[in-house]
Order: structure tokens, then sequence, then C-alpha cells
């Protein structure tokens, strides 16, 4: 079976470390990070004058490494803030038989004090942060219908 998660939170919530936990305790699992794909396209995690190629690049290797195996679960690792990106991935991942959305809700409190222990290269200025925090949307009714299965994760 192919399996598709789309990890949605704000920047510093958890999802690398969730992704990265996954696929230490699951088998034939890529994951495509936004953060990675950035480093590799600008040479920076902190460059963001490529950004429509970042994310053409994002969205490539999803359905390249949907290709490699029958069996395969790809993790999307962005914010993913709104219903509307939620749900065009939902919609672009045809050849995934199930898709798992998960929402990392943390407090913003938590979040920025992690935020201090990251490393430099991958450190997120705090106004980015809390402009997340204020505008990133609950996954809705109508978004959750375009997945199999919902994990919420609070802390």
């Amino acid at each position: 079976m192919k399996t598709f998660i789309l990890l949605s939170a704000i920047p510093g919530a958890g999802k690398s470390t969730f992704a990265s936990e996954y696929a230490r305790t699951h088998t034939n699992v890529h994951i495509v990070s936004s953060d990675e794909v950035r480093k590799e396209v600008t040479g920076s995690y902190q460059k963001f004058d490529q950004e429509p190629k970042v994310w053409e690049t994002f969205r490539n290797r999803i359905h390249e490494y949907a290709l490699r195996s029958e069996h395969v679960t790809v993790i999307a690792d962005g914010v993913n803030d709104t219903n509307d990106i939620r749900i065009q991935y939902a919609k672009d991942a045809r050849e995934f038989e199930k898709k798992i959305l998960v929402y990392i809700e943390r407090p913003i409190d938590v979040i920025l004090k992690q935020n201090t222990q990251r490393n430099s290269e991958k450190w997120v200025p705090n106004d980015i942060i809390l402009m997340y925090s204020k505008k990133i949307q609950r996954p809705s009714k109508e978004c959750l219908s375009y997945f199999h299965d919902y994990i919420e994760i609070k802390s």
C-alpha cells in the first residue's frame, strides 16, 4: 500500500521530529522536507528567493517516491497551514491508497523556547513563528473528508 502523510503545524512545533520518529519505527518511509529541499535548491535553510522552485521540487519529490515501490510511505514535512493547501495536496496524491493528515499543536511558549535550542542554520525568527501561530487553520470537516485518517498531536 502507498501511504501519504501530510504534516501540518507552525514552524518549530515538531513536524520533523515526528517524521524522523515515524521513519525510525516503520519501513520504506521517505521524508520530503521543505527545509531540506530549500537547502538543496538555494544552499541555505534561510534563503527564500527561489520559493516557486522549492515548492515545485517538494511536490515532484512526493510523486517520485510514490513510484519507487508498491509499499511506501511518503511524509510531506511542511507548514501546510491552510485547509486549501491541505486539500490540494490530498487531491494531488492520487497514486496513494491511504492519506493521513497529522496536525501538531503545541503551546507557543514551548515552541519559542525549543526554537532557541535549534541549530543556528534552522533557527526561525520569532516573528515568523508568531505570524504562523495567528494564521494557521485548524483542519475543517471539508479538509478532513479528503483524508482517510487524522492524527492530532497536542502537548
